[in-house]
């Protein structure tokens, strides 16, 4: 324990207050007092026992942005041909808008035990040897025309069926997979094509070396604390106040921190914020759109020398796909010229915490709910359905055996993911769908592929791993190879509600998914009329 560490480690309990929001309307120290100190109030821990790194904060949209200003610049060619590149089977873009997969690779290849700051890096036993893997994962879409930027990461835990085998694992492993980076580049690329049906069209691929390098070449990140805080795992420990700048080796241990705890100044206990990752995530919001900040003030204005050093810390240790050219890099960096990290929406797609047959704790996608949030990113208009998301069961009541199986074929060639129920001995006239309330939509897409002669009812007793069930009649004609449209009528029976036929909202401004307040301890946010810099 650090000598200034006052009090002792709490006990950490899942009844622990949840603190949504640290901040108030205190005047950050000035510079030199008892709270700022000229000391750097950032110590770093020795390793921790275990844990692992974890780099989910947007500095890859940082890189591009310095690589574009160099472009812009007129000097990037000879720092752009420094940069690694990939030959990457990638979508074509067109219209000024491209989904950029950014990829935190936690290869330890890169670090030395030797390193003064190697703790930040190699927390665990045996990290130095392990092989690459994709802490982060995210999407970043950026229209250069409207000028904006979606941002969306995958959770690591996320349990999806990888390519090219199908079987499923978590969505980090694909990269892991691979025979070396670029292959496993295209399997991580190709695995969210086929579990997302979204089109990747550039690749970034950055490690932990970089992280310092990017952090000190924008002159290092002015965060706020209103308390002092603390996380042993990650080696994250400020106990000054106020606005504080941290470097390189703070901020990669502010990014990956989990189990942060902050000091009760009354009763000089420490309390660990229990959002765990979703606090992380929040903080890393933070942490992104200030460095956003930070590096429009530096590359925004020319700052050649600043951009310099960037790329010159990362160019080793950054990845680009060979299509993206200088020409695209020249139209982004105009495009970025005057944008703040406000300025990014950041989208969550839902997921719930499940098991594996074996026990291990994973998460899976909420497929109903992450449509909207998917289809920004897929490009596609709001409340549009993918075959992929209907779960259906196909039972067979027509009175002819194994038309089950064979419907439930089709229907997976067609893309929705199908199961045979088998055969019902007492047959029926009328195929009818049933849902479970909430997949409307999946159920509408599904009656639409039919040629529209089901009948759909909502039934609350479906389970959500099977939330729709086809139920074949005799009137069964087949399925079609592309749904009639979504004005065609809609019979429904059953509860009031179940109705798939569309209506017209209000307009709203907030995106689907759109993180619209940060959950847990956000220790670095400013409060409302400070401003640190």
């Amino acid at each position: 324990m650090p000598p200034w560490d006052p009090g002792s480690p709490p006990g950490r309990s899942s009844t622990s207050p949840d603190r949504r929001v640290l901040g108030s309307s205190k005047t950050p120290a000035a510079p030199g007092s008892a709270a700022s100190g000229s000391a750097p109030n950032f110590r770093h821990a020795k390793p921790p026992k275990r844990g692992r790194t974890v780099l989910k904060v947007g500095i890859g949209v940082v890189v591009l942005i310095a690589v574009s200003v160099a472009a812009v610049a007129g000097y990037g060619w000879y720092r752009y041909n420094q940069i690694h590149r990939d030959s990457l089977a990638l979508a074509s873009s067109s219209g000024g808008v491209q989904n950029f997969l950014i990829v935190g690779s936690d290869s330890r290849a890169v670090v030395s035990k030797s390193d003064v700051n190697s703790s930040a890096f190699l927390n665990a036993p045996g990290a130095q040897e392990a092989g690459q893997r994709s802490d982060t994962i995210m999407i970043v879409r950026v229209d250069s025309k409207n000028k904006t930027v979606d941002l969306m990461s995958f959770p690591r835990d996320l349990w999806v069926p990888i390519q090219p085998s199908g079987s499923e694992e978590r969505i980090n492993t694909a990269f892991a997979q691979g025979k070396d980076s670029a292959d496993g580049a295209q399997r991580l690329i190709n695995t969210i094509k086929a579990d997302f049906d979204i089109d990747i069209n550039h690749y970034v691929e950055i490690n932990f070396k970089s992280f310092k390098g990017i952090t000190e070449a924008v002159g290092g990140i002015p965060l706020y604390f209103e308390n002092q805080v603390r996380d042993k795992n990650s080696g994250f420990y400020m106990f000054g106040t106020g606005c504080q700048t941290i470097d390189g080796d703070a901020a990669l241990a502010y990014a990956r921190s989990r189990h942060l705890e902050y000091l009760d100044p009354k009763t000089k206990k420490w309390i660990e914020d229990p959002s765990a990752d979703l606090g992380r995530i929040s903080r890393q919001t933070i942490f992104m759109r200030t460095m956003l900040d930070r590096a429009q003030a530096k590359f925004g204005s020319m700052d050649l020398k600043a951009v310099n050093s960037l790329v010159s810390s990362t160019a080793d240790n950054l990845s680009l796909d060979s299509k993206l050219s200088i020409g695209d890099l020249v139209s982004l960096g105009k495009s970025f010229k005057g944008f703040s990290g406000d300025q990014i929406v950041t989208h969550a797609l839902p997921v719930y915490i499940d098991m594996t047959n074996g026990g291990a704790s994973i998460l899976r996608l909420d497929t109903a709910a992450g449509e909207d949030v998917l289809n920004i990113f897929r490009g596609v208009p709001a409340g549009t359905v993918m075959p992929k998301s209907v779960v259906v069961s196909v039972t067979n009541a027509t009175g002819t055996k194994g038309r089950a199986v064979e419907v439930a074929a089709r229907l997976k060639q067609l893309g929705f993911t199908a199961t045979s129920g088998g055969d019902i001995a007492k047959s029926q006239t009328t195929t009818s769908i049933k849902y479970l309330p909430g997949f409307e939509k999946q159920a509408d897409l599904l009656r639409r592929q039919l040629g529209g002669i089901a009948e759909i009812q909502a039934d609350k007793t479906l389970k959500s791993s099977a939330p729709v069930v086809l139920i074949l009649g005799s009137s069964f004609t087949g399925v079609l190879a592309e749904p009639v449209p979504t004005s065609s009528t809609t019979t429904t029976t059953g509860a009031p509600g179940s109705s798939t036929s569309s209506t017209t909202g209000p307009v709203t401004t907030v995106k689907p998914g759109e993180v619209t307040e940060l959950v847990g301890v956000q220790a670095g946010k400013a409060p409302e009329g400070v401003v640190c810099k």
